[in-house]
This record gives C-alpha cells, sequence and structure tokens, in this order.
C-alpha cells in the first residue's frame, strides 16, 4: 500500500476475499516443474499466460489461503522470491495499469498466510507497553520511558513484535505497521501523561520519504499536545541499515522538526559504530550483548568503555539496555554511562513506570 493510501484512508485494507485468478511468472527450469507438480495435487484451475514463461491459477476466496499454503510448503524462499505474482479478482485481464501491483510470489505468500497481521492492522488492534531508562547513578530514578509496540489479537492475547515484524517484512507491510506503532505510541504516551523523555522506535526502511511519510506522525505529537523536546525517536535494527545518506536525511527531518534521536544496538557490529561520527545522534544504546554479563568480561568492559568515551567526546549520551544483573549494573555505575535500562530494573508495563 502507498503512502498515499495510508495518509488518506488512515489504515491498511482488509485482506481480499474475493475470487479471481492468481498469475505466476516463474523462472524456467526447476521451479516452474515443482510449482507445476505440486498444482496437479489440488483442484485449481491452472492454464499458460500466453507467450510468457507464466501461469494462470484461477481461485475462490476460499482456495487463496489453501494456495499460498501450498507454495509456501513446495518452494524455497528463493524460489517465492525471485517469482513474481499478480492477483487480479474476478475474470479481468492484466494489463499496464497493473504493473506497480506485480509484486514478489514470497509477498503474496505471507500476505495470505498473515491474513491475521493484515486485519490486526485494519483494526489498530495494537497498543504500547512503557520500559523506563533510568539515571545510572540513582537507578530508582526515571529519566525517561521507551514505548514498545504489542498486538492484540481477536481474542485479546498478546502478540509480540518480532512476530508482526517477521511476518511484515516477508508481506511487504513494515510501513504500515512502523506507522500504526509510531502513531500509537505518541497517543499512549499522552493518554498517560508521561512527563519523562519518551523514546519511540521506527524503522528507516519503512520511511522512503521524511517529509511524506512522517507528516502523520508529526501530526499525532502536535494534536496530543507532546512537546517536541521530550520526543526521541530512536532508529531500532542499527546494524541492519544499508544506506547510511537516507537514514542521515530521516533523522535531519526528525532534528528539524524539534525532536531528538537515538540509535540503538551500537557495539554489536561495526555499522553501527560506523555511523556514530557521521550521524551524531543524542544517545546511544549499547547492544545488550555487551552489556550482559560485563562485570565479569575484561573483553567487553574494554569495548564499552571505548565506546562510551568516544560517544562522549562527540557529545552523545550513552544508554545501557539489557541490564539483568546487580554485577553488571554495579560495573555501569563506576564506568560512566549515562543510563540504564533493562529487566533487572523494571520490565515493560502496559503503565509508565512512576504511576505503578
Amino acid at each position: 500500500m502507498s503512502e498515499q493510501d495510508c495518509e488518506r484512508c488512515g489504515r491498511p485494507a482488509a485482506p481480499c476475499t474475493e475470487a479471481g485468478r492468481l498469475f505466476i511468472w516463474l523462472p524456467l527450469g526447476h521451479t516452474q516443474q515443482k510449482l507445476r507438480a505440486a498444482l496437479e495435487q489440488t483442484a485449481v484451475a491452472v492454464s499458460e499466460v500466453p507467450g510468457q514463461s507464466g501461469l494462470i491459477v484461477a481461485v475462490t476466496s476460499d482456495e487463496q489461503d489453501q494456495l499460498a499454503r501450498l507454495l509456501d510448503e513446495r518452494l524455497t524462499r528463493a524460489e517465492a522470491r525471485d517469482s513474481r505474482a499478480l492477483f487480479m479478482a474476478g475474470n479481468e485481464e492484466p494489463g499496464f495499469a497493473q504493473l506497480g501491483q506485480v509484486e514478489s510470489l514470497e509477498t503474496f505468500i505471507a500476505r495470505r498466510r498473515g491474513g491475521w497481521l493484515q486485519s490486526l492492522l485494519h483494526a489498530q488492534r495494537v497498543t504500547t507497553h512503557f520500559q523506563p531508562i533510568f539515571h545510572v547513578a540513582e537507578p530508582d530514578q526515571v529519566f525517561a520511558h521507551e514505548c514498545l509496540l504489542r498486538g492484540i489479537d481477536e481474542q485479546g492475547a498478546i502478540v509480540s513484535p518480532g512476530l508482526m515484524f517477521e511476518l511484515a517484512t516477508r508481506a511487504d507491510l513494515v510501513f504500515p505497521l512502523d506507522r500504526l506503532a509510531r502513531i500509537t505510541a505518541v497517543q499512549n504516551a499522552a493518554a498517560q501523561r508521561i512527563s519523562s523523555q519518551i523514546f519511540i522506535n521506527f524503522t528507516p526502511a519503512a520511511v522512503y520519504d521524511p517529509i511524506n511519510c512522517l507528516q502523520t506522525t508529526v501530526a499525532a505529537v502536535e494534536q496530543a499536545g507532546l512537546q517536541r523536546e521530550r520526543i526521541v525517536f530512536e532508529v531500532i535494527e542499527t546494524e541492519r541499515i544499508g544506506d547510511p545518506d537516507h537514514l542521515a536525511n530521516v533523522l535531519g527531518y526528525y532534528r528539524d522538526a524539534g525532536f531528538k534521536v537515538a540509535l540503538d544496538d551500537l557495539g554489536g557490529g561495526y555499522a553501527g559504530l560506523g555511523l556514530l561520527p557521521s550521524l551524531r545522534p543524542d544517545f546511544v544504546k549499547l547492544d545488550r550483548s555487551l552489556v550482559d554479563g560485563v562485570g565479569a568480561n575484561r573483553v567487553q568492559s574494554v569495548i564499552i568503555e571505548r565506546v562510551t568515551q568516544m560517544a562522549h567526546d562527540l557529545g552523545i549520551e550513552v544508554i545501557a539496555e539489557g541490564v539483568e544483573q546487580a554485577e553488571d549494573l554495579d560495573w555501569l555505575q563506576a564506568h560512566k554511562v549515562d543510563y540504564v535500562q533493562g529487566f533487572l530494573l523494571a520490565r515493560p508495563a502496559p503503565t509508565p513506570y512512576s504511576s505503578r
């Protein structure tokens, strides 16, 4: 779904349940043979795409999930990713106007198998949990709250963000999920009257154009009456950043709008460290793999000391996340990090720490 669609209707479309035809274009050879053999075991009608290396599969609304399950079982992720698909309702024929609707077969499979995620997004069944970040010198004093996405299934049970984002990545739904998470975080932080700094996660890969893609988030902040200087937008999955220039553009937009920015997972690999001098965020979070056990590990302690010193030299404040052992907290208090976060101190909860 395009940004224009999201800005207009405010939510992604519900999963398609119409009968129609699925056009599949596959690489020649083994993949095509595998698919043909699999489809022969079903009741669906199959024909050739005239003059092209492709198949037309006629499916009823009830058969779409069955077909997606079959494709998922018989084709590898790489084969599905290299094939292309276009679903047309009824007996329509594809034309030039449908060119932009062609997607990978993997995306079609993920969307059909993940209909629950589309339904969740369409109904906006998400909420926010809050995990506090504390001053290292006074670990009972809250500095900020990080807003963490949680889904809600049809029975009211919590759905983990990891499961949602894993499927959203395969189904090309990261943008609507990430956008909904940001707006929900703003609204819930305002509703909970959080007075501390507020950390809100976002995925740079979901933001193709900062001005267009982030305007609804900024509008939500204004509508909620939150002060921009109290909000920190935190880049998640720092190690997967493939385009530093794009990330710099996104962070620049946030800064120009009066917000602060943070990078997470610093120290987990060279990529994060390489971004530090050029991006100059307001905060960095030390990767939990470095923090856990640092009190007894010489290598981890040296890395944290060097990274913290470099960040401070650049005017960046340091947050150690994943603090789960008292010995690690003691070490961090003695070695100049600024803030700490982790299960030892407080777990994520539906209400802010100060109100419990």
